[in-house]
């Protein structure tokens, strides 16, 4: 076992878009969240029209009852495909993507890397390296679980938190990032802020973050390195996947299978842009004083000595040693005071009694809401009962986890809705190949001395770009368009970029296209242009390109 992996973490291959993605319409933000606010989704979509996104290879969690569910998630995983075999998709050597995330709140940094699931679990008895921190919600599984089920990528919105009060793993990277490659700077639709990320692949670096987490794993008394921060239902989906894969498996595949890894951003707990904020609860399909009624009764039931009373929505401190849920709909306000808590976490003793209110209405729905801005649009609607949850301390989460195993569903949230992570980074979930046999066939055609030859592409070929494609680069898309088809050359303060037109950088990876500066793209087929050099494939689908050009 390598150094890496006895902290649970691999430097995967990233996958990026490339320089003719509109960097505005590929990041959307994750899938669950307005779960409740379908206008959100349905403006994203109006957004990104035809042109790659992220939005289409996910399946929003507002849609997961809708009458097309079963070709939402046919269309993510065909266009998963159709993404890299078109080349929309860049393939970075093996390292990390140091992430900056301006939210319009605050800033976050963290680091885009691949986990090994092995080494996480919800079961904290078994003292695991990556810890889940709430349970899932289980109408939410089966989506996650077809999406994960013979995909070809992965593409996360999964947050792990570190423990890190220094900030030893994370801190140096970012101090040195004015030394990597900027390969990418985009502003985020929907006032999703910014997103900045720089590409290290350098080996002192490296091993530098695996040192740091040496050290926390040392110091940690329960072993955990990793709490999930945001994305439950995402590791725990992948993890059900590989559980279930790894049977047909020899122990050498095993050992190397994509979906042993799961790409997630770690993130330091005590990082400026982490804010705990709580998730709120919406009742739908129920006349509020008779759903009141009923939870005050089984709080009661369970020994918490509650009452109810109205008032004007008045926030209050509760006394000591004595819990407060406020709650809210279309024709009251008020809250609901337990005086013995049979839990010290007001989510523990809610998440039982929420459960039994459930089961007193088989009619009723309840939904998770990030925000109160969201909260009080919502339950100024008819028969909707809204609970106001509280935060949990950032300090305590780890020490919660601990003592806990796993928090009830749902019990806090990173941050805002709108700071929720936007998908950006991929990962191939399935073994990459040599190259086709044809162009090995080609290839060792070439005399040594001579550069390879060449070819139109053939009529019926996929292509990237076409027409909608070809708008989508020439709308505004970040920061590709200021770059154009070359990459900048990178700055001594890190502001630019990797210069594409070295000849000696990365020789490993294949030139795949001449700038179109040079050549010209032919507008009546929609191509990305004519490389000097023979193209390649990479996995199943797609092609491996020197990547400096590609960004």
């Amino acid at each position: 076992m390598n150094r890496a992996e006895n902290v649970g973490i691999m430097f995967p291959e990233i996958l990026v878009p490339d320089v003719k993605t509109n960097l505005k319409k590929w990041a959307v933000i994750a899938c669950d969240q307005f779960t409740s606010n379908v206008e959100y989704w349905t403006k994203t979509e109006k957004i990104v029209g035809g042109a790659p996104s992220t939005l289409h290879i996910i399946v929003p969690e507002a849609f997961i009852k809708s009458d097309d569910l079963d070709e939402r998630i046919s269309h993510a995983k065909s266009t998963m495909a159709a993404y890299i075999e078109e080349g929309v998709l860049v393939r970075l050597p093996k390292g990390v993507i140091l992430v900056e995330r301006d939210t319009g709140y605050r800033t976050r940094v963290g680091l885009v890397l691949a986990v090994d699931l092995e080494k996480y679990d919800s079961d904290g008895s078994k003292n695991p390296l990556i810890r889940a921190t709430e349970q899932t919600v289980p109408e939410r599984i089966p989506v996650r679980l077809r999406l994960r089920e013979g995909a070809v990528l992965e593409c996360p919105h999964t947050i792990l938190l570190m423990d890190d009060l220094k900030n030893t793993v994370i801190g140096p990277v970012y101090e040195a990032r004015k030394n990597f490659a900027r390969v990418y700077d985009t502003p985020l639709m929907q006032e999703g802020g910014n997103l900045r990320g720089w590409f290290i692949d350098d080996e002192e670096v490296l091993d530098g973050i695996v040192a740091a987490l040496e050290k926390l794993k040392s110091k940690s008394k329960s072993g955990m390195i990793f709490a999930v921060g945001d994305g439950n239902h995402s590791i725990s989906c992948a993890k059900a996947v590989w559980e279930k894969t790894k049977e047909g498996l020899t122990p050498e595949q095993i050992e190397t299978h994509p979906l042993r890894y799961a790409l997630v951003e770690i993130v330091n707990l005590y990082d400026n842009g982490i804010s705990m904020e709580p998730i709120h609860r919406v009742l739908f399909g129920v006349e509020p004083p008779v759903a009141l009624r009923i939870l005050v009764s089984i709080l009661n039931e369970m020994g918490a000595e509650a009452r109810m009373m109205y008032t004007r929505g008045t926030r209050m401190l509760p006394k000591e040693g004595q819990q407060v849920l406020f709650f809210e709909s279309k024709m009251s306000k008020g809250r609901i005071e337990i005086s013995k808590p049979p839990h010290k976490l007001l989510a523990v003793t809610l998440s039982h009694a929420f459960d039994r209110l459930m089961k007193e209405l088989p009619r009723a729905e309840m939904d998770y809401i990030h925000g109160e801005e969201e909260f009080h649009a919502l339950t100024n609607g008819h028969s909707t009962l809204g609970f106001l949850m509280e935060p949990i301390a950032k300090e305590d989460l780890f020490g919660l986890v601990s003592e806990y195993g796993v928090l009830p569903k749902k019990s806090f949230s990173i941050g805002m809705p709108e700071e929720k992570r936007y998908y950006y980074e991929c990962r191939l979930l399935v073994e990459a190949k040599a190259q086709d046999e044809d162009d090995g066939q080609k290839e060792s055609a070439q005399p040594d001395d001579e550069e390879p030859v060449s070819r139109e592409p053939e009529k019926d070929e996929p292509r990237g770009g076409g027409p909608e494609r070809d708008e989508a680069a020439e709308n505004d898309s970040g920061d590709n368009e200021d770059i154009g088809e070359y990459a900048k050359t990178a700055e001594p303060d890190g502001g630019g970029y990797i210069d594409v037109a070295e000849p000696d950088a990365e020789e490993d990876y294949i030139n795949a296209a001449e700038s179109p500066a040079e050549e010209p793209e032919d507008e009546d087929s929609g191509a990305r242009g004519k490389g000097k050099k023979e193209k390649r494939r990479f996995g199943l689908f797609g092609r491996k390109r020197d990547w400096h050009e590609s960004l």
